[in-house]
Order: C-alpha cells, then sequence, then structure tokens
C-alpha cells in the first residue's frame, strides 16, 4: 500500500466532513520540517465540532532494535465536538516500514453522554468489517482496554469499540478500509446529533473528559516526549490532540 497516498485520501475525507459538518472552508495549516521529516496539522473549527483536526507525521529513523533504516509515517485524526452527545474520537494508525512492514495504532472513541445505539452503531460496522477480513475482532478490541487511563483512575475514558491496529501487511486492505469506515461512522453519529441539546451535568462532564484526556497526553502518553526528542515545539502536539478548551 502507498501509506503516502491512502493518508492524503484520509486527510481529504476528514477534512471534507469537518468542513460540511461546520459548515465552513476555513482550514488552518501549519508544518514543521526537522532533520528526519516532517510534521503537519490541519485544523477546522466551528459550532458543531469544536476542534476538528488531522496530523500527518513522516519521519525517516533507524530502528532501535535492528539498526536499518526505517520510513515512520502517522496519520491521527483527533475531534473534540462542542456536544457531549457526539463522542471524542481517537484515531491514530501508524506504519513502520523497514526490512518488514507492519501497522500501529487504534482506532476508538471517548464517549460522553454518547448513546448507546451510536456506540453501537459504530462497533458493529467495525466488527462486521473485520470480520469480513476474517480478523478477531473481539481479541483487537480488547486490547483497546484502558489504552486511555492513568493509574490514578476508576476507569478508561475509551469505550474499547474500535480495533487496535496491530497487523503485519498482509492486513493492508483491512487497514485502509477500516480507517474510511471509522471516520464516516463517526460523521454519521455527528450527524445525527449536532442539533441535540444537552444538560448543564453533561456539558461538565465533557470538560472533565477533556481534561482527563489532557492529563494523559502530558503524563503518559509519549507524544510529549517525542516531540522535545526531534526538537520540535509543544505546539506541534497541542494544534493536533490538546482540547480547545478544558474547565477545572
Amino acid at each position: 500500500m502507498d501509506m503516502e497516498r491512502y493518508y492524503s485520501q484520509l486527510k481529504q475525507t476528514a477534512l471534507q466532513g469537518f468542513k460540511k459538518l461546520n459548515k465552513t472552508s476555513r482550514v488552518e495549516q501549519k508544518k514543521w520540517a526537522i532533520p528526519a521529516g516532517s510534521w503537519e496539522v490541519s485544523v477546522v473549527r466551528g459550532k458543531v465540532l469544536e476542534k476538528a483536526t488531522t496530523t500527518h507525521i513522516r519521519l525517516q529513523t533507524k530502528s532501535p532494535a535492528t539498526g536499518e533504516d526505517t520510513r515512520f509515517e502517522v496519520f491521527q485524526v483527533k475531534i473534540y465536538p462542542a456536544s457531549p452527545k457526539i463522542p471524542i474520537l481517537l484515531f491514530n494508525m501508524e506504519n513502520r516500514a523497514g526490512r518488514e512492514d507492519h501497522f500501529a495504532g487504534f482506532l476508538d472513541v471517548a464517549p460522553v453522554a454518547t448513546s448507546r445505539s451510536d456506540l453501537n452503531f459504530m462497533q458493529a460496522g467495525i466488527k462486521q468489517l473485520a470480520e469480513k477480513h476474517r480478523e478477531d475482532y473481539e481479541a483487537s478490541r480488547k486490547k483497546l482496554n484502558d489504552i486511555y487511563r492513568m493509574d490514578s483512575w476508576e476507569r478508561a475514558v475509551n469505550a474499547a469499540i474500535g480495533l487496535r491496529l496491530e497487523y503485519a501487511r498482509e492486513k493492508a486492505d483491512l487497514v485502509y478500509e477500516a480507517g474510511m469506515l471509522w471516520l464516516e461512522s463517526f460523521f454519521t453519529v455527528a450527524g445525527k446529533r449536532k442539533r441535540e441539546s444537552c444538560t448543564g451535568k453533561q456539558e461538565a462532564l465533557m470538560y472533565s473528559v477533556r481534561a482527563r484526556i489532557m492529563e494523559f497526553y502530558l503524563l503518559k502518553d509519549l507524544s510529549v516526549r517525542v516531540v522535545q526528542q526531534l526538537g520540535l515545539p509543544l505546539d506541534a502536539v497541542a494544534l493536533g490532540n490538546f482540547a480547545p478548551t478544558i474547565h477545572y
């Protein structure tokens, strides 16, 4: 699979969905060039999706295990909806290409006041796709358990209804279809719930979940450490992954 071409398709699909829901044509874009590659973030803001981003990371590195030259490409989508009825999208797809080619990452959501029917809808679609490609959906899904959790929390913020992407090159078709399907499923849910009202309690819960995700990024996730090692500013992570507003 040509990952550069596929990530471009994912980006186009994501940005089209962002702009349609927010009824805007405005896209903020920022790119950082570094000796090892590049880090590029696109952002759409609006009344339905308060902050919706894509991040494309390209790196030429040495494998820490073998020392061989490795191409490392990452595509991320993070969506913070204005309504707690719409889940926060968690989308991270990685490809490491060297002597061997591997996929990693995850597709999931962080629900706030998301209905069980909407979560079931997203889960049913990705499960059917996994079964189509003869993949054990339940085994993959279970690997999402606690992926967004700190030791001090009672439970994780993610729903564990998507897929853990731990596949060899032979599963490229599954990865390709899964990424597109997860975006499309999210946009279906967002389009259905964008005009629904919410309570003050639900809104407060949304900010609580956002705060926990922020805590996770700053204290546990590798993103901040990676940008520091690459000599990038914290803005590279903040623009693509941090919530637009957080209330404590």
